[in-house]
């Protein structure tokens, strides 16, 4: 415990809660959270709070205050439908509205989910202490299930008490009916709204009982979602869309490689243009000011960044390919060179049952089944630019920072701002506005650092900092390139004995820690995140093991849509797809074969054959394939039918089945299965991040090209309700469709690609 507080207090300092701007102390810190559990955010025209997650209007309008950021799966709808059940609410009188920051809207779920078991407890305390707002982990639900259904039964009771003392009747005689309240025996009606500022007043419940799923009217129907006007008519307002008077504008360019810093600014006149109002400089950047974006832009590309003082600048992708496998060989305990990738690996077990390499190394030749896998570095892309605007008026104790931009950790943003302006943490307003694609990209600091650091220079003027669509390809924080091997052993009868699960690869957790506070990642603990997907499976397995060999790498990496399941479950799916082969089994009954223990699983393996006709006849030149992934609580199993000509892949047809627990609004959940698969097949078929002399190759969508609309394959979704507990859904239709998609083309042409993206 105690290397955890240090850890702990490492990365406040760093992140600027300690060190002048917030100094936050254990007692202090439960003291606020025990004060947060009454907080009421902030009232206007008419409104009555009742507790943090609701306020009601006089003409009965319900505000939802959600904690989480929208960047298109819809958490405005879905959470405001948690409250609008339970207060019986009229979903035409429902809208959402930002939440303030508050440790009482801390994800407690995320960083729950995110730690590993030694340290579980500890995160789960200090996220209670702390109260960290995150978006990530396809957690939003899940965090909000609990407490915004308790507080607006909460608020319908006080409704209701307030409305049977106007009346003088039983409360138990009342009900409400899309925000009617009724008393049937006298007739008696009105809207809650009549009864809001009463209510308000009165003691909350010390206890509450919410619905039972046979009593629910709205959750499990699909009302339609709460911004789809906005965005209709483009009336949302985005992070890049914010216009505030006297604003300026700046723009960023990086030294050239993944690492090194920045040594020299050569100008291409000897001077900065005239258009450069103000020049920021960071370790590793340059950022001009100006007037409009353009003009900062065109000023921009008249410098010359030289960077270096790191040897990175020779890393390239086959260096690191030919290093990784002298990992998995186990020739390296000692460090090898790659750049300034010092490849000397951190080994862990974070699976392990049975004796696997024992069961293996005992099978003979016809009884053994090798293969390696790999998969490269992949940016996230989002449609976007990334962005932040900021205004500062003044330092210390009476000065104010605003902050606009569409992230997924305002807390963090929030200590970060005050401890690089140097203001109290109370004293910085982060505004979110819609985000145009996250994907874990939104949880980066750099370009709020950097604006930060352009506002400090422009007298109080608010700027607005965006990157062009190069900057952020070529300088990412990346999903990592990871390489497996995968063994397994056969009985005598041929049923599967042992399997065994070798990768290797740098830590996405360590990286985005480290570019948070370097003191903070020196020691960090194992990273679960490598092994998701892979360190526990559903399949009946007598000998099970699966190793991570944790490399450091300059190259900077981030939370990438379903993380590490989005390639520990194409390792595995293809793994068991070529196990069926060699054993000459139909890989969707080989996986019922292997699931005969796991009922839930099966339920979604069987929905989604049968909904694809997984035996039905395909023309000439296509190919189905199948596989399976539990993420983020949800099961999901994909059926993908493709069309080979030529060299030329084309999927035709997505089958998924989900289980997560219960869809709370199956259409949202349709679209996001849709929305991650499409995500998916870009990554497999299309993209990917190459280094050559320790630079990014790829600069725009040129390069790293997107899937076209008229490329997306026809998308249906079979949804099992099992009544299990709630699990995500933002992501985890990512994780399954490459292995589907790669196992489909095998299918197709009985070549194994074992590599991403597939290249025939």
């Amino acid at each position: 415990m105690a290397k955890f507080v240090k850890t702990k207090r490492a990365f406040l300092i760093g992140t600027g809660i300690v060190g002048g701007a917030l100094v936050l102390g254990t007692t202090l810190a439960w003291r606020r959270v025990a004060n947060a559990q009454n907080f009421k955010p902030p009232v206007k025209d008419g409104e009555t709070a009742f507790n943090a997650w609701l306020k009601i209007m006089p003409d009965s309008t319900v505000v939802v205050q959600v904690p989480r950021q929208d960047m298109g799966q819809g958490i405005y709808t879905t959470l405001a439908m948690l409250v609008a059940e339970e207060l019986d609410a009229d979903w035409g009188k429902v809208r959402a509205e930002q939440s303030q920051i508050n440790p009482v809207y801390g994800n407690i779920v995320a960083l729950g989910d995110s730690a590993p078991p030694p340290m579980k407890s500890a995160m789960l305390a200090m996220a209670r202490v702390i109260g960290l707002q995150l978006t990530g982990g396809s957690t939003s639900v899940r965090d909000g299930w609990e407490p915004m259904r308790t507080a607006a039964a909460s608020a319908r009771a006080m409704l209701l008490g307030a409305a049977a003392a106007k009346w003088n009747v039983p409360v138990t005689e009342l009900t409400i009916e899309k925000s009617i309240v009724k008393h049937a025996a006298s007739g008696k009606s009105a809207p809650f709204g009549e009864f809001a500022q009463a209510a308000a007043t009165l003691t909350p419940p010390s206890s509450v009982t919410v619905k039972a799923p046979k009593d629910w009217k709205l959750l499990g129907t699909s009302p339609a979602r709460l911004d789809v006007v906005e965005k209709t008519l483009g009336k949302a307002q985005f992070g890049i869309d914010v216009r505030l008077d006297g604003m300026l504008y700046a723009t960023v360019k990086h030294i050239p490689y993944v690492s090194g810093h920045l040594q020299e600014v050569r100008w291409k006149n000897g001077t900065p243009p005239r258009d450069a109002l103000h020049l920021a400089r960071g370790d590793n950047w340059l950022a001009v000011v100006a007037t409009s974006y353009w003009s900062a832009k065109k000023a921009l590309d008249e410098a010359e960044l030289v960077g270096g003082g790191d040897t990175g600048t020779v890393l390239s992708s086959e260096q690191l390919a030919a290093q990784y496998n002298e990992v998995l060989d186990g020739k390296n305990d000692g460090v090898l060179d790659a750049g300034v990738a010092h490849l000397k690996p951190l080994r862990r077990t974070f699976g392990e049952h049975g004796n696997a390499e024992k069961a293996i190394a005992s099978a003979t030749t016809a009884q053994r089944i090798d293969a390696a896998y790999s998969v490269p570095f992949q940016a996230h892309a989002p449609m976007e630019p990334m962005n932040c605007t900021v205004r500062i008026a003044g330092e210390g104790k009476d000065g104010k920072v605003d902050v606009w931009v569409g992230n997924q950790a305002p807390t963090v943003l929030q200590w970060l701002a005050a401890g690089n302006v140097g203001v109290p943490s109370e004293n910085v307003t982060i505004h979110t506005p819609y985000l145009g694609g996250g994907f874990g990209r939104r949880v980066d600091l750099e370009v709020i650092r950097q604006a930060l650091a352009c506002a400090k220079l422009t007298g109080g003027k608010p700027v607005q900092l965006i990157w062009s669509r190069e900057e952020d390809i070529a300088h990412d924080a990346y999903r990592p390139a990871i390489s497996a091997r995968m063994s397994a052993a056969l009985d005598d009868k041929g049923g599967l004995l042992a399997w065994h699960h070798r990768m290797v690869g740098p830590s996405v957790s360590k990286s985005v820690f480290a570019r948070m506070n370097p003191l903070a990642a020196g020691d960090f603990p194992p990273d679960v995140t490598n092994a998701e997907g892979a360190a526990h499976l559903p399949y009946a397995l007598a000998h099970f093991k699966c190793d991570h060999a944790q490399v450091d790498l300059p190259v900077p990496l981030g939370f990438w849509r379903s993380v590490g399941n989005s390639y520990n479950a194409f390792f595995v799916e293809t793994f068991i797809d070529e196990i069926a082969v060699a054993l000459k089994k139909d890989p969707y009954l080989f996986r019922l074969e292997l699931l005969k223990d796991q009922p839930r699983f099966a339920r979604v393996v069987d929905a989604a054959a049968s909904a694809a006709g997984w035996s039905s006849a395909l023309p000439k030149g296509w190919g189905r394939g199948i596989a399976l992934a539990e993420s983020f609580k949800s099961i999901v199993c994909q059926v993908v039918d493709v069309e080979v000509v030529g060299k030329d892949i084309k999927v035709r047809r997505v089958v998924s089945a989900v289980d997560c627990g219960t869809a709370l609004h199956p259409v949202n959940v349709k679209a996001q299965i849709s929305s991650a698969a499409i995500y998916g097949i870009t990554a497999a078929l299309k993209s990917q991040i190459t280094l050559k002399d320790g630079q990014v190759q790829q600069r725009n969508f040129d390069t790293f090209p997107l899937l076209k609309m008229a490329e997306c394959p026809q998308f249906e979704t079979v949804i099992v309700n099992s009544g299990a507990a709630l699990g995500g859904i933002g992501e985890v239709g990512v994780p399954p469709i490459a292995p589907a998609l790669g196992n489909a083309i095998f299918a197709a042409t009985g070549k194994r690609l074992r590599g991403l993206p597939f290249v025939l």
